[in-house]
């Protein structure tokens, strides 16, 4: 006895280590949140499996007793003052009744009791499933609004199959674990009924079903770690796979540009060969816990019937009913107990999913949006860039070293340099998307990050040689930015990007669906939708990063034009290659290796004989 006390007390540890990973994940305590919200569906759900077990036991207890009345006429009376009988009322619906008919009457009362217990478990399993419904539509909201929470640095430090994998896996996971603690919770509450039933007929002969209880639970002390643990190896290398798939698929154009069909195959090959050995060890050790549960219930039933004919063989009257009826029991009992294992088992192999929600959804070591009281709504005076420096997370060098410069409201301000020089990165702070490390950028009299970024973002239009383009309509794709604009405002604002005629000739002209990215229009086509987004926002603050290189010479002039007329009611800041486009904006910054090195208007760039006069000269010589 002392040896079985010191062995339990030998699983306090992992429980509590259990317990501990359960409790203190983010993803479990979304799931009990839920339930929590839900608690109506939960009590009806644990009352139906409660009832259900009781119906079980009951049932087998009433065919021990109608087996009994068999025995002898003298076992009627007996059976009538049982104490089970009268305490669930079923005592005066017995008397009066002859042997055989109060057989038959036990026998029907049992098949109703079974027929109780299957309905009330369906109810269970249905009211799970309701449950698991609404938690795995919390936990994918959760998830995705997590993300969507992230600033757009944090976002960026993860791969787009990555985050789309964390937000699509979720349901599945969530539902899984709550049918496995529902498969567990039913295989429990039915082994304890059974095992009720066993004690009642026989006390001596239930010690060996506890004895094979035991020996089950500590094969899967063995197993259940080594399985946890494989799990998350598997875990890891099929994110990794999801990943690798998803990346490919997004870039098809290149893989195929470049010829690298080859080379994605075979970066599949190696994470799918790394894969296979650990889904093998997965499946050895999952499959191990059948054969063994089998054997020692086999084992059990032999000592079951040795033992109980040991012992009845002195009570002739009941050896026959007591037998009969303990091995259904313990038939029922070891099916209960294998379910039970198996639940543990699939509980350990899910772990890995669950904790890699916890990755996700656990704040620390996270940049959020900043919050705050200060609503942006009009640009009074200027945007005020005061010694800025800015260094992307994971690099050691300097997009911008030392940058200030100041827009005036309704000016137009040009950006101007080779390729890493700084240009987006200003654009990048200017929108919000990075924090510099030092300096101040000042919009009116408050600091950028005073206000609140949402409203800060939204009289801003962008306009960049990236374009995005969603695989929605041509006219939900134009009122983004907008989107309770009329069909009318959204031609118009498509007549001034030059975009009315080419979408016109399509099929179902702005009813046209575009496609994954925008793939059925051209490059220049995408442009000229971006251009009518913003146009039609009427932002404040218009940023253009080279928004005509797509176009030819022609659809550049006549746009050219069209921004010309549309900058004259906003604040403008431009990054162009082809300087013909910038000669008559306000002040020019050229820009090297995150420096400021020049600045002016055109004519005053082009007298300082510097490095702008070497570029017009090389575009225009």
């Amino acid at each position: 006895m002392s040896n079985f006390i010191l062995n339990l007390r030998s699983w306090e540890k992992p429980l509590q280590t259990l317990v501990k990973q359960y409790v203190t994940n983010p993803a479990y305590k979304i799931i009990l949140g839920t339930i929590n919200y839900n608690r109506g569906i939960f009590v009806l759900n644990f009352n139906a499996n409660l009832l259900a077990a009781f119906f079980e036991g009951s049932s087998f207890s009433i065919i021990f007793l109608a087996l009994q009345s068999l025995e002898s006429p003298e076992n009627v009376n007996k059976l009538l003052n049982n104490g089970f009988l009268q305490t669930i009322g079923l005592t005066n619906l017995l008397s009066e009744l002859e042997q055989g008919q109060l057989f038959i009457r036990l026998i029907v009362i049992a098949i109703a009791f079974q027929f109780f217990k299957n309905a009330l478990m369906y109810f269970g399993k249905v009211t799970t499933d309701y449950l698991s419904a609404r938690v795995q539509a919390q936990m994918t909201e959760k998830i995705f609004k997590q993300i969507m929470s992230f600033s757009f640095a944090c976002a960026s430090s993860y791969k787009v199959g990555d985050l789309t994998n964390y937000v699509n896996g979720a349901a599945i996971s969530v539902n899984r674990e709550l049918l496995y603690w529902n498969t567990f919770g039913i295989a429990l509450m039915t082994a304890i009924a059974q095992l009720i039933v066993l004690i009642n007929i026989s006390p001596l002969l239930s010690l060996t079903t506890l004895l094979i209880s035991v020996s089950l639970f500590f094969i899967q002390k063995v197993i259940l770690p080594k399985v946890r643990q494989t799990a998350q190896s598997v875990t890891k290398f099929q994110v990794d796979v999801s990943k690798q798939i998803t990346e490919s698929m997004q870039g098809l154009r290149i893989i195929h540009t470049f010829a690298g069909q080859r080379r994605a195959i075979q970066q599949l090959h190696h994470l799918e060969k790394q894969l296979v050995p650990q889904l093998e060890k997965q499946s050895r050790l999952l499959q191990l816990t059948s054969p063994l549960s089998q054997t020692i219930t086999l084992i059990g039933l032999g000592f079951v019937l040795i033992i109980g004919f040991t012992i009845l063989q002195n009570q002739a009257e009941i050896i026959l009913p007591s037998l009969i009826t303990f091995l259904a029991v313990f038939n029922r009992l070891t099916s209960s107990l294998n379910s039970l294992v198996s639940s543990l088992g699939q509980l350990a192999q899910n772990c890995g999913e669950i904790n890699r929600l916890r990755d996700i959804l656990d704040n620390r070591g996270k940049d959020f949006i900043h919050t705050s009281q200060r609503i942006f709504k009009n640009l009074e005076t200027s945007i005020r860039f005061n010694q800025v420096s800015l260094r992307y997370p994971g690099t050691d060098n300097w997009a911008l070293r030392d940058i200030s410069f100041e827009l005036p409201k309704g000016k137009v301000l040009a950006l101007v340099g080779e390729s890493g020089a700084g240009k987006s990165s200003i654009v990048d702070l200017l929108i919000g998307l990075y924090q510099p490390n030092s300096g101040k950028i000042v919009v009116d009299d408050y600091m950028l990050g005073d206000y609140e970024l949402e409203s800060w973002r939204s009289p801003l239009g962008v306009v960049s040689q990236d374009t995005f383009i969603f695989n929605d309509t041509i006219l939900n794709n134009i009122r983004y930015g907008k989107t309770q604009a009329s069909k009318e405002e959204v031609i118009n604002a498509a007549i001034a990007a030059y975009a009315d005629s080419f979408i016109q000739e399509l099929p179902d002209g702005y009813q046209t669906i575009v496609g994954e990215r925008g793939y059925r229009l051209s490059g220049g086509q995408r442009q000229r939708l971006a251009l009518a987004r913003a146009i039609l926002k009427r932002p404040q603050i218009l940023i253009l990063d080279e928004a005509t290189s797509a176009l030819d010479s022609q659809s550049e002039h006549f746009i050219q034009k069209a921004l010309d007329a549309f900058q004259e009611c906003c604040t403008v800041l431009i990054i162009a290659h082809r300087l013909s486009t910038i000669t008559n904006t306000d002040l020019i910054l050229v820009l090297e290796n995150g420096r400021i090195i020049e600045q002016g208007n055109h004519n005053e760039l082009i007298g300082q004989k510097g490095k702008y006069k070497s570029y017009w000269e090389l575009q225009y010589r």
